[in-house]
């Protein structure tokens, strides 16, 4: 499978202008700005608006652990800039996204060689998954952009100068500011450090001075990138001791628990975890490497799976036997390799952003192995018909349709609210919808840019006015929702009920039965 290099230079750029296209074409139609969207724009646009800075991000789904603050100040200047509007930080995302499309071919040629990193960056590009990644704000989103950073430091750490291990370590601490999964590259580049460690150590004269000289070209930049790493902790060290380590104790939950790391099932011997865990090895592996690209097609996925690990493992065997080096491989494999271990250890249910991560371990792992197959034209064939189910899968779930309930949807929603709210009243909301985000984070949001904001968690016992945002309308008379916020309000008859065209039905409750208030003009 060769390409001139004329030839890669432009199918480069035509990947590029793909992908600039893909992420960035109708992102206000399409956005996802749900709850979690609007809990983070309200404390990033509150760091300007009420000079309120701080030192923890978004807390976990799963162990109520907090993550670092790093995206929400990632997130600052194009909040800033786009203020009210959230769409800033999206664009910001998209961006990256663009970017990282870019590194995936610039770094990964020194991975997997220039065809490789070709096959990788097409991959990249056209993925429905990968490209819902980069067309909303969330912390997970910029996770594929650090981790090929990561990846390929690595392999330049051990393969030509440790000072790169300092890059490492940056890489990872703004990794697992991002999502509590990525806590998975440690191992994968520790077990590459430890090697590369006994490598210099078998290496070094004997004698104390000249050994350490020949040492301290890795300790150092280890130190370095230690301190570097421990230095990112400090707003969460500072928030756990004000708060009787409150996120410590949640990570040691986190790593001790039995649910969320003992094999399920009512087998409690040695063999029989090791069995399960082994089994839920070969289903991460699948969902890694191809569910969230190909489809959940167990019996070809299956297939695929054996095929990418006999690949990857003759590739290391010729290698070793014709005394060439395979360090990149390994990293590879590393990476890889921890990250469907580590998932299969972990009991709750994997979603696609949780491993976020990996998406270019994935694509690299495309492009290495289709340009290993032999013969050429074996791997040419193959080539071609995965790309043709690739991009049966793909095309067609490309996120570039305007949704039905769109963000200025939203927004229209929220500024209806605030006509029938005066200056300075004291209420609160409460969502009905799928999502379950009962707070109404995304109605919250723009409630915060108007006149007078909803009140804060603390006050939401002293508001004198309800409003009760309906999207499911399931139910008939939403006062009879066992909801704390409704249950406890005083007067359940409603002062006034209005629908959004095509949107919810909104229910205003106040404290008296007085008549509703003029809408503001």
């Amino acid at each position: 499978m060769k390409v001139t290099a004329s030839w890669k230079k432009i199918i480069l750029g035509l990947l590029l202008i793909s992908g600039v296209f893909l992420r960035f074409y109708n992102l206000a139609g399409t956005l996802q700005f749900q709850g979690d969207q609007g809990r983070d724009a309200i404390v990033v646009a509150d760091i300007f608006r009420q000079k309120d800075l701080v030192f923890i991000g978004p807390v976990t789904s799963v162990g109520n652990m907090y993550l670092g603050p790093l995206y929400y100040y990632f997130m600052l200047p194009f909040l800033w800039l786009s203020y009210p509007s959230p769409l800033g930080p999206v664009y910001a995302v998209a961006l990256l996204g663009v970017i990282v499309t870019y590194l995936i071919y610039k770094l990964g040629k020194d991975l997997i060689g220039k065809t490789g990193a070709l096959l990788a960056t097409f991959f990249f590009t056209f993925s429905a998954t990968i490209t819902q990644t980069f067309r909303f704000s969330w912390n997970p989103n910029p996770a594929p952009f650090v981790s090929i950073v990561m990846i390929w430091a690595t392999a330049q750490a051990w393969q030509k100068n440790p000072r790169y291990w300092i890059l490492v370590a940056i890489t990872f601490s703004v990794l697992i500011q991002l999502h509590y999964m990525t806590l998975l590259a440690a191992p994968a580049a520790g077990i590459i450090w430890l090697v590369d460690f006994w490598q210099r150590h078998r290496k070094a004269p004997k004698k104390l001075r000249p050994y350490w000289q020949q040492l301290k070209l890795l300790i150092l930049p280890t130190l370095i990138g230690a301190l570097i790493f421990l230095l990112s902790l400090t707003p969460l060290v500072l928030f756990d001791l004000k708060h009787e380590a409150t996120n410590l104790q949640a990570f040691k939950s986190l790593l001790t628990s039995e649910e969320n790391f003992t094999p399920t099932g009512t087998v409690k011997s040695l063999l029989g975890k090791t069995t399960e865990t082994l089994k839920e090895t070969e289903g991460r592996g699948m969902h890694i490497l191809f569910e969230y690209m190909i489809g959940k097609n167990r019996p070809l996925n299956q297939s695929l799976l054996y095929l990418v690990s006999f690949v990857l493992l003759i590739n290391l065997w010729k290698k070793h036997q014709l005394g060439k080096e395979s360090k990149k491989e390994w990293v590879l494999v590393s990476y890889l390799g921890f990250g469907i271990l580590g998932t299969a250890l972990y009991q709750h249910t994997i979603f696609d952003h949780y491993i976020a991560y990996l998406f270019p371990i994935t694509v690299l792992v495309y492009g290495f192995v289709l340009t290993k197959i032999r013969p050429h034209w074996l791997g040419f064939l193959a080539g071609i018909l995965f790309v043709a189910v690739f991009l049966q899968y793909n095309l067609p779930r490309l996120p570039l349709k305007t949704t039905g309930w769109t963000m200025a949807d939203i927004q229209q929603t929220s500024q209806e609210i605030l006509k029938h709210v005066k200056p300075g009243e004291k209420y609160n909301l409460v969502l009905l919808s799928e999502s379950r985000d009962i707070n109404g984070q995304n109605y919250r949001y723009f409630l915060t840019t108007g006149h007078t904001r909803p009140v804060s968690e603390n006050e939401r016992g002293e508001i004198e006015t309800l409003f009760i945002i309906n999207e499911e309308k399931k139910i008939s008379k939403v006062t009879d929702s066992p909801i704390y916020e409704i249950v406890v309000f005083p007067n359940k008859e409603p002062a006034e009920v209005f629908s959004i065209d095509n949107g919810p039905e909104i229910t205003i409750l106040r404290t008296t039965t007085q008549e509703s208030l003029e809408p503001l003009e």
